[in-house]
């Protein structure tokens, strides 16, 4: 890896009382305006069984989103625009590394990694045969997260290796991405954030029916294959992310903006020690707590009909099978008393950040602070 070579500088990071950090607060920000329309007028009283519209048509709107929401809770924002024969989709989670457990960070993006390995239908040469390798997979991690002994440790450590390698045979690698690169796919790629999951491609329009195919599937059968060799892609993210000044500099003000929250404390790579101790358990527990319909929100614009759009979702997603979804937090900080400064070092140009906190994301005031951050 390459590093940046020059004379040490340093970073001077700067807290002004009773605010909340712009950026932070402001994260989750398309996940909460998914939420805040549950309250809209339904807009068409005959709307088919299934689902119905949830806002009502708006003059001053120059795209004309049609929002809906189906009966299991999954909502579905759509737009047209017909400039080129192509589609845009988003299928956001309202939730990321804010939800991870305290002594799990990183999880939350090891799962995105892992909603591109496939499911039982993709990715696979035999799953019949793979699925019990992939089962003592699981044990042995689960086995391992739990052991404390060194020697026993890596003895099981050897053993995932060894049944790793045999579950391999059955994986096609990079399936998932080919499938999508064989329908004219751009822009495949997803994010995790403090408050959201974001899981997004682009493609020509007439694969409207086949991409609804594909992401209905993904996220009701997936297979967690392949993570003992995907851990060492998130691991070199995290390398990577050491490295880096913004990083380094990011994690330090948030660090000191929240001393409680997870904002502060809960990196969304994930400390080095949780990622070098991982447990699917955990990884299977939050897929099935957050990944649920009611927690999750489609964006599609481009070159579609609407009507015929939604009508394709709703028969494509319905199955999907609304939960209850838990709550985490509240946390309360304490108020900053006065400028707080943290300095650290890196090579490069010196840089000054001055960070302040604001509002929480539930706040009417976060669209104004965001346009604020945008000037």
């Amino acid at each position: 890896m390459n590093k940046v070579l020059g004379t040490n500088h340093y970073c001077r990071l700067l807290l002004a009382p009773a605010l909340l950090f712009i950026l932070a607060a402001c994260s989750g920000d398309a996940s909460e305006r998914v939420a805040t329309q549950q309250g809209a007028t339904a807009a068409n009283e005959s709307m088919p069984t299934g689902y119905r519209r949830i806002n009502t048509d708006n003059p001053a709107d120059p795209l004309d989103a049609h929002i809906y929401e189906l009966d299991n809770g999954l909502q579905v924002y759509l737009t047209e625009n017909h400039e080129e024969p192509r589609f845009y989709a988003e299928i956001a989670v309202k939730a990321g590394s804010k939800h991870d457990p305290a002594d799990g960070t990183g999880l939350a993006h090891y799962l995105e990694h892992l909603l591109f390995k496939g499911n039982q239908h993709m990715g696979s040469l035999d799953y019949a045969a793979e699925k019990p390798l992939l089962d003592e997979i699981v044990d042995l991690y689960e086995q391992h997260h739990n052991e404390t002994d060194s020697e026993r440790r890596a003895e099981i450590y050897a053993r995932i290796n060894s049944v790793a390698q045999q579950a391999a045979e059955f994986a096609v690698p990079g399936e998932f991405d080919k499938v999508y690169n064989a329908m004219g796919s751009s822009s495949l790629n997803a994010h995790t954030s403090y408050e959201e999951t974001v899981y997004k491609v682009g493609l020509p329009s007439n694969r409207l029916a086949q991409w609804a195919e594909v992401e209905s599937d993904r996220f009701v059968n997936p297979v967690f294959r392949l993570f003992h060799t995907e851990l060492e892609t998130v691991y070199e993210e995290k390398n990577r992310s050491m490295d880096n000044a913004g990083r380094v500099i990011f994690e330090a003000m948030d660090d000191l903006l929240f001393k409680v929250h997870p904002y502060g404390q809960q990196p969304t790579i994930g400390t080095t020690e949780h990622l070098k101790n991982p447990s699917l358990v955990y990884i299977r527990n939050y897929f099935d707590t957050y990944y649920v319909p009611n927690n999750m929100a489609i964006f599609i614009s481009g070159d579609i009909e609407i009507e015929a759009t939604i009508a394709l979702i709703s028969e494509k997603f319905a199955h999907w099978q609304r939960k209850e979804v838990p709550q985490v937090g509240p946390w309360e900080e304490a108020p900053i008393e006065g400028v707080e400064r943290r300095t650290v070092q890196f090579p490069g140009e010196e840089q000054v950040q001055i960070a302040f906190r604001t509002v929480a994301n539930n706040s009417s005031e976060v669209e104004a602070l965001t346009m604020v951050d945008m000037i």
